[in-house]
């Protein structure tokens, strides 16, 4: 395997413009946090040597603060002007930035990756997960990843009817959105119905976006323990992993960390304390391919599996996921003895997800659509779809 991020540096960039996009989801999404009506993002275009154009997504927070907003928009316009001399911020320089700096990084990794040739060494992939001590993947399953479906807030007649949907569909993993609960009763009574609608072979998980306490979240695992909860991601606040380990000692059903693994730095902290069973890993927060790599390493040294997910990217971002989600290890563990589902199935809930062929999703499983002219990442830009959805336009200055 040839070390990803000398690979990375290694790639010339000649120049790079940028397009901030506001793209509607296709009917409000809610979770947790609060309600989200579109989705903002910053599509990277960067020149290589060649003449060939690289593409990368970044994206904050959708709760990402103002000051973070001009800092990361900021951090763009200067890139733009460095790169027509061949210069971009190096790792340590985004670091100092903190989430900024990290959601550019993700997005000018991706670019760089997209322009490596088809074929260069094994830095990333569009077959399985690599299976620790297994000589190949299976070929009998369908290409690409597996991934969840996503059920969102609602009764449980409601949630039982999307469920029986995302089945349909070919989904084995299901994500139920938890947490504006306001009784334990009710929680209960919507993943009873929807456990009764799937059956006992569907994998079930919560997500909770750190929206109960200790005793709350006590209380309402033990309550659905019995439904089979393959895990809870992020039951607590994020800056609580005390409680996170404590939660792990008192609950069967296990913990995932997802909005508390921000960064190699925060994930090493959270290994340490024992405060995750899963890391639910977000490349657009972390850094993208080389952090998600290194996250992977110090979290297999634990006996942690990694999921990848998205915050709720165009398909561009997502699509870059999926290349790091490609080439995750996979070591059988007592506790989850087949990969993990991976949280990527979200391009369908935007208004347009910025390619000219979608990522396709089948099976359960999710894969590029490659074809010819696509590059590293296998998927093509719409560029009628991406002026269509513009809001500010970046290139180098004279």
């Amino acid at each position: 395997m040839i070390d990803l991020r000398t690979t990375l540096e290694a790639v010339p960039v000649t120049g790079l413009t940028a397009v901030r996009v506001r793209v509607p989801f296709r009917r409000p999404f809610a979770t947790a946090t609060g309600m989200w009506l579109h989705r903002e993002a910053w599509i990277l275009f960067v020149a290589g040597p060649d003449g060939r154009i690289g593409v990368g997504e970044a994206v904050l927070e959708p709760d990402a603060t103002e000051v973070e907003e001009t800092i990361l928009a900021r951090l763009i316009r200067e890139a733009a002007d460095r790169a027509r001399s061949g210069d971009v911020p190096d790792v340590e320089e985004l670091e100092l930035l903190g989430t900024p700096g990290r959601a550019f990084r993700a997005a000018m990794d991706a670019a760089r990756f997209d322009l490596l040739p088809v074929g260069d060494g094994e830095v990333a992939g569009a077959g399985e997960p690599r299976r620790v001590g297994a000589a190949t993947a299976d070929r009998t399953m369908p290409p690409g990843v597996p991934v969840n479906g996503t059920i969102g807030f609602g009764g449980p007649a409601a949630g039982a009817e999307a469920a029986l949907q995302a089945i349909e569909a070919g989904f084995t993993t299901l994500k139920l959105k938890a947490g504006v609960e306001r009784e334990t009763v009710d929680l209960v009574a919507r993943v009873r119905a929807i456990r009764t609608a799937v059956g006992p072979d569907v994998r079930l998980r919560l997500d909770v976006n750190g929206a109960w306490d200790l005793p709350t979240a006590e209380e309402r695992l033990e309550a659905v323990a019995r439904f089979g909860i393959e895990y809870v991601e992020q039951p607590l606040p994020a800056d609580d992993g005390a409680g996170a380990a404590e939660l792990r000692r008192r609950v069967e059903v296990p913990v995932a960390a997802d909005e508390a693994a921000a960064s190699i730095v925060a994930v090493r902290r959270l290994l340490a304390e024992g405060a995750a069973d899963v890391l639910v890993v977000k490349p657009a927060r972390v850094g993208g391919p080389v952090a998600v790599a290194e996250i992977a390493a110090a979290a297999a040294a634990h006996g942690v599996p990694v999921v990848v997910s998205t915050l709720f990217e165009t398909g561009i971002g997502i699509s870059a996921a999926l290349s790091a989600a490609t080439v995750l290890p996979f070591a059988p563990g007592a506790r989850f003895p087949a990969p993990l589902a991976h949280g990527l199935a979200t391009f369908g809930l935007l208004e347009h997800d910025l390619l000219d062929e979608p990522l396709v999703v089948e099976s359960g499983r999710m894969h590029a659509p490659g074809g010819d002219g696509a590059g590293r990442l296998r998927v093509r830009v719409s560029r009628p779809a991406v002026a269509r959805f513009a809001a500010e336009f970046v290139e180098a200055t004279p």
